[in-house]
């Protein structure tokens, strides 16, 4: 007999450890809500970084032609270019991921364009230079929480990949701002 107590200790036993596992299984499951969140935080993410390319683009295509300064003109033309390409990546991953990117920049980026766009030729290069900061600044805080929060995997190397980039988006176009302002 007390072998067969011996073994319906062991199997007692075996109930409890997975009675505790079952437990924290189930506590490990995300309610509806909680996928739900993290869904449209994917997509949040993905609609507004892409609303803040086409911004990007759009205000370099226009300094390419109004800008006074040549290293502006060839700044815009990097960024257009590189914007474009990061535009591109990313459709590609919220085309796999099921998400729907706007054909059209939001209303505040549409704001920020009109604003540079309002400019004339004199000032302009302050003006697009100083739009293009206060943008790269938001893509790198944008990029940095999005590079640790995401849930899709893709997306989340996406953003971690691009903001060493952003980074240096971000300087480089200090510097010029710099130098612009102090031409007067």
């Amino acid at each position: 007999m007390t072998a067969c107590s011996g073994t319906q200790d062991a199997v007692e036993q075996a109930n409890k450890t997975n009675e505790r596992r079952n437990e924290s299984v189930a506590a490990a499951i995300e309610t509806p809500a909680q996928v739900k969140a993290r869904l449209d935080y994917d997509a949040d993410f993905a609609v507004a970084a892409s609303s803040s390319n086409q911004l990007e683009v759009a205000i370099s295509k226009l300094a390419q032609q109004k800008a006074i300064a040549l290293e502006v003109k060839e700044w815009a033309k990097t960024i257009e270019t590189e914007h474009t390409k990061m535009d591109q990546e990313l459709a590609a991953i919220a085309g796999r991921a099921n998400i729907t990117l706007p054909r059209m920049m939001s209303e505040d980026d549409r704001d920020h364009y009109n604003d540079v766009d309002d400019r004339k030729y004199f000032g302009f290069d302050k003006k697009y230079l100083r739009s293009l900061k206060d943008a790269h600044e938001r893509d790198v805080q944008r990029f940095a929480a999005a590079a640790t929060q995401l849930s899709n995997a893709e997306l989340r190397a996406f953003a971690a990949q691009s903001l060493p980039n952003l980074r240096a988006h971000l300087q480089q176009t200090a510097e010029l701002y710099k130098r612009a302002d102090e031409r007067k």
